[in-house]
This record gives C-alpha cells, structure tokens and sequence, in this order.
C-alpha cells in the first residue's frame, strides 16, 4: 500500500516520477549513503521503503528480524510515503546529485535502469551469493524488467479482484458462493443488485463499480480480448484496435445500457461498498484485509471476470527492492544479503500473511504454513490461485502518461462524450507522441 490505502494506482507514481525527468540518463553517476563504519564494524544499509499502515508495519518486522540476526549489517529502514512520494525523491535525487539510500522499494523500479543509478539485480541473483530465479513466477520477473533487462526484485504485488457483498447476493436472489466468472455474467448479476431501494425514482445501490485505478481493470479487459497495450518496439500503444474498442465499448455499456455503474463515480466506490451500497467493486488483492476488517457484512471475492470463452487476466501491481550503484563492493554484498533475506520464501510467507500481498514464490500453495493459514482465512486463497493468470504489463516510457489517457478515455465514454474507438484514438494520438519525445530525449 502507500501512505493509509492498500494500492497506489501504478499511474500516479509514473506522473510524478516522469515529471521530474525532463530527459533520462546522462550527467554524473549518483552517490549512496556512504559507508559509516569503523574497521571490523558491522555495515549500516539505508533503507527507503513506500508501504504504511499495518503493510509498513509488517516491512518494519522484517527489517527488525534481519537486524536480529545479522550482526554484521545494520538496516536503517526510513518510511518515505507512498509509491509517488518515495520515487519523486529518487528521481530528485539521481538528477540533483543527491545522497541515495543503498537500498529503495519502488513502484515502476525497472525504469530507473537507464539512468545508471541502480544495480541490474540480475548481477546478484546470478552470482555466487545468487538465488533460483525459477523458484519465483515468470510474471514477476517480467514485472521487474524493462528493455530486456531484468532491474529489481519482487517484494510486494497484488492482482486485481471482484469484490462482492453476499448479503445484497442473497437478497438479490443471487448465489453467493457462485460470482460471476464473465463480463456477460456481471451484467445478468449487476442488474439484479441496481435497485430503487427507497421508491424515489433514483438508483440508490448499484451493481458495479470499480476503483479509482480504472486504467488497470480496462487494461485487463483489453489483454483478455487479444488486444495488446504497446507494440513489440515500444514505440507506439496498441490500444485502439478492434479488440479494445470492443472493451472500451462494454464498460460504457455498463453504464448506459445496462445502467449497473454510475458514471464517473469512481472516488467514491470504496466507501459505497462498505457502506452497502454497492454489490461488486473491482479493486486490488491488497484491499482484501482491511475489507475483511471494515465490512459490516459477509465479504466475498472472485477473481477478475474473463471475456466469455477466453482465459482471464490478472495484470500484476505493487513494488520491487532496488539496489543502488556504490563503489564499495562490501556495501553491495550487504545490500544484496538484505534484499534476498527480504524476499526469501520465510519472508515472503510473513508479507502474504500479514499483509494483503501475494507470495512471489511458483509453489507457495505447496507450503504447509500457508496451507494451515488459508485454511482459516479462506478469502486469501483467492488472489494466490489467480496467479495462474497473472502478467506484466510492459513498462514502457510513457506508461505513466498512457494510464492516465485511459483514464480519460472511460470517463468520456461514461460520459457519452466521446464514442469508445474515438476515447481510444485520442489516447493513443497523446501517448504515441509523448513516447517520440521521450525516445528522442534518450538519444
């Protein structure tokens, strides 16, 4: 989570990160912490890490127990808010020559590569200290890479899922141990739960809503109808093409024809929820503690509806560990022990559990302590199983100005401002020539 919420829209940390750059790369190399040892003294790692409320917490835990049991590092562990706060002051820091920590935990990490301030962490997890990168999903990985080089380390992700109050299921006349696994089907389970409850001619309980991340759930859409979101390259999105058109159409339809979701009322679907007003709202894995907390009633959740005959799509979110450059290698090995001892499999398992984010590891359902823990917190199981479908949407350089083009494009198409292949054309036409000037500014 950043700062009090459970996930920080990938999107506005690449506003802001991207905003600070005018160009990429270039100038001299950016400095870490220096070392503050003495001969034979353990070494002290600074560490920035995005994650507050009981997902900090939990980080704070980990970094408490490393210390515990590694006499010769100390980790300074230093909250710098959520996922945009903590990046705008990387990026400050790598163009003003400024102190970097030796270690950060960063959403969109991998596009820190070609600035020279980070390690691939590849020159790790490949060494003689290295680990076995095939005991971690490929889709991670892949979240982790940019340009064909692999940059950060798997930490913290989530998936999108579809949240459900059983109780309005069961009122409805819905079942409830069976969500709706199609888009066709939420619409058949969205007009049953959009209701006049109090006979004033307004709808007063919707069917669906979605968080204010809209971008992600579209994007998942797109991927499940064979479209693709940027071409092979990097040089142009994809987006508009038959296959997104037809999902972009959909969700408009949502609104319009099948009137289940209210238009543009995004910010406010969280609290619609939990207060009852709401059926299904589409938010992030993440979000799935502190649902179970605050519902006042029997929560369900299902993963992300599929486009009918087609495999669904969880697209991953969340944030990685980076490694900064420093000329002394000891500094370098240290930060690499507190990085693997981070995102080992017991750690992992500690995150998982204490957190709303999922284990990274391919046979995490094979541990028996997370066997025993899912057998009493079923609802977490959820999010973990739908990682079969789980991929990365590639980080390109204009991915930030790309999710918020989407963004525009489903509030005028809810709106009935725009048609659907219009919304679409319009992004792509702003992010096409927002990815030509940033490739030009590399040159």
């Amino acid at each position: 989570m950043g700062r009090i919420e459970w996930r920080v829209p990938l999107a506005l940390l690449m506003i802001v990160a991207l905003a600070l750059t005018g160009c990429r790369g270039g100038g001299e190399k950016p400095t870490t912490a220096p070392p503050t040892r003495a001969p034979g003294e353990a070494i002290t790692l600074e560490f920035w890490y995005s994650l507050g409320g009981n997902s900090g917490k939990a980080v704070e835990a980990l970094v408490a127990e490393f210390n515990q049991t590694h006499s010769d590092i100390k980790v300074n562990a230093t909250y710098q808010g959520g996922y945009a706060d903590i990046m705008a002051k990387v990026w400050s820091a790598v163009y003003a020559k400024q102190t970097l920590p030796h270690v950060a935990h960063l959403g969109a990490a991998p596009l820190l590569g070609d600035t020279g301030a980070i390690v691939p962490i590849t020159d790790f997890t490949d060494g003689p200290n290295g680990i076995d990168r095939s005991l971690i999903r490929d889709s991670f990985w892949d979240y982790n890479s940019a340009q064909g080089q692999l940059w950060s380390m798997p930490f913290n992700n989530s998936v999108p899922l579809l949240y459900y109050n059983r109780d309005l299921f069961v009122q409805a006349g819905l079942d409830p141990n069976s969500p709706p696994k199609t888009w066709e089907e939420v619409i058949v389970y969205g007009k049953a739960l959009t209701k006049d409850t109090d006979g004033n001619g307004e709808i007063d309980q919707w069917g669906l809503n979605t968080h204010k991340d809209t971008h992600w759930y579209l994007s998942a859409m797109f991927l499940e109808n064979g479209a693709r979101i940027i071409s092979e390259d990097e040089t142009e999105v994809l987006y508009n093409s038959p296959e997104a058109v037809e999902m972009l159409e959909l969700w408009g339809k949502f609104v319009t024809e099948h009137r289940i979701m209210p238009p543009v009322q995004h910010n406010e679907a969280k609290s619609d929820f939990l207060a009852g007003k709401l059926g299904m709202f589409l938010a992030s894995s993440a979000r799935l503690p502190g649902f179970l907390e605050e519902a006042p009633f029997q929560l369900g959740a299902a993963p992300l509806p599929s486009v009918a005959g087609k495999d669904p799509v969880e697209p991953i979110g969340g944030a990685s560990l980076v490694i900064f450059q420093n000329d002394d290698p000891a500094i370098l090995d240290a930060a690499w022990e507190f990085v693997k001892w981070m995102t080992s499999p017991q750690s992992s398992l500690y995150l998982s559990t204490h957190t709303g984010y999922v284990p990274i590891y391919e046979n995490a359902l094979d541990w028996p302590e997370l066997a025993t823990y899912l057998e009493e917190n079923p609802l977490r199981r959820v999010p973990i199983e739908a990682l079969e479908y789980s991929y990365a949407i590639p980080l390109f350089v204009s991915l930030g100005t790309s999710d918020g083009q989407l963004r525009k494009a489903i509030e005028a198409v809810e709106l009935g401002a725009a048609t659907a292949q219009d919304a679409l054309n319009t992004a792509k036409a702003t992010v096409d020539a927002d990815i030509a000037e940033r490739l030009q500014e590399q040159k």
